[in-house]
């Protein structure tokens, strides 16, 4: 299945694209993490695996939690946590 994931707010180089992943069909949003991680890895791009992992979940407009299925055509926001004070 395939499924779209947008970054916001990640500290990303200039041109780095939105992911499109090819997932199994019961995946969930872990697992998408771990196929993002290797989206960076493949891109040259560092990426603290806890800053993704802390990160805010949308999946299709909703708040998700990293024990959330996911289908086919799906889209997930993955919005990096806030710093500051």
């Amino acid at each position: 299945m395939k499924v779209y994931v947008k970054f916001f707010i990640f500290d990303l180089p200039p041109g780095f694209e939105d992911a499109e992943l090819e997932l199994q069909d019961d995946a969930i949003l872990n697992d998408v993490l771990d196929a993002c991680l290797d989206v960076f890895k493949t891109r040259n791009v560092s990426m603290d695996e806890n800053e993704l992992r802390t990160a805010t979940i949308i999946v299709n407009g909703k708040w998700s939690g990293l024990d959330a299925h996911v289908s086919d055509e799906d889209t997930v926001n993955i919005i990096r946590p806030m710093d500051g004070g």
